[in-house]
């Protein structure tokens, strides 16, 4: 905001960004992570800086906890934790919990005993169609991987992730997830008669898309050296390709 503030208004040529995250203030001239909001903000700097000799913009970071008491005292108990981790005594007294910490803690043995279940009996938690294979073991909404992995781009990530997970507007999902509605459930996209549209149907027999790779089954697919590799490239080369502009119609 305070960029495009400085943009718009004539007569400024000083902007002051203040925050309590330094990565935040450090990422902000960055488009290393791809970022749509990264990329727009270096833009319009660019612009702004090539505007005027005098326009300079200065980031100030301000530790927020810094100066209360209370929230020093937990920043030093957490550092020490990060820093010892084993260590449950600090300064010769019980190492003290904060309410994030102990949040922090349940979510972790949360996923740590979902992790271990799920690898206990894979068939049971990684779901029927799920591509069960370590190349796609640390997908997360709110991780770097895939997202990072792929350039930051939302779109082709949503393909990916509808790729792995086969939720995606296939023939198959409506049948399955959607059967009440009616819903048209064959492809008519390719040059022959119209078939049942499915993950399988798009990756591998479907000749409205290209394919560099020769696998005929997602058996061979996930025995690949590269899986991972083989379906990107596949979804790039194939913009529309698992996306609701190619659902049957």
């Amino acid at each position: 905001m305070a960029i495009h503030y400085g943009y718009t208004k004539s007569g400024v040529h000083q902007l002051h960004l203040f925050s309590d995250n330094e990565s935040a203030l450090r990422s902000i001239c960055s488009t290393k992570g791809g970022l749509d909001t990264n990329i727009a903000a270096c833009s319009t700097l660019r612009e702004w800086f090539l505007r005027h000799p005098q326009n300079h913009l200065h980031l100030h970071y301000c530790p927020s906890h810094s100066g209360v008491t209370e929230n020093e005292a937990v920043d030093r108990d957490v550092r020490h934790h990060v820093y010892h981790p084993g260590d449950l005594r600090h300064i010769g007294r019980p190492f003290p919990k904060s309410y994030s910490f102990v949040r922090s803690a349940i979510t972790e043995h949360a996923l740590a005993a979902w992790q271990e279940a799920a690898d206990k009996r894979p068939n049971e938690y990684w779901g029927r169609k799920y591509f069960k294979h370590p190349a796609f073991r640390r997908l997360r909404h709110t991780g770097p991987f895939p997202l990072k992995k792929l350039g930051g781009r939302p779109e082709l990530t949503a393909r990916f992730v509808r790729c792995v997970t086969d939720h995606a507007p296939t023939g198959y999902y409506r049948d399955r997830f959607r059967p009440r509605l009616n819903e048209p459930t064959l492809c008519g996209l390719h040059s022959g008669r119209p078939a049942y549209h499915t993950r399988e149907h798009v990756l591998f027999r479907c000749d409205r898309y290209t394919r560099r790779y020769r696998h005929s089954s997602i058996e061979e697919l996930l025995q690949s050296l590269d899986p991972f590799y083989d379906i990107v490239q596949f979804l790039k080369d194939n913009p529309t390709a698992l996306s609701f502009d190619d659902a049957p119609t």
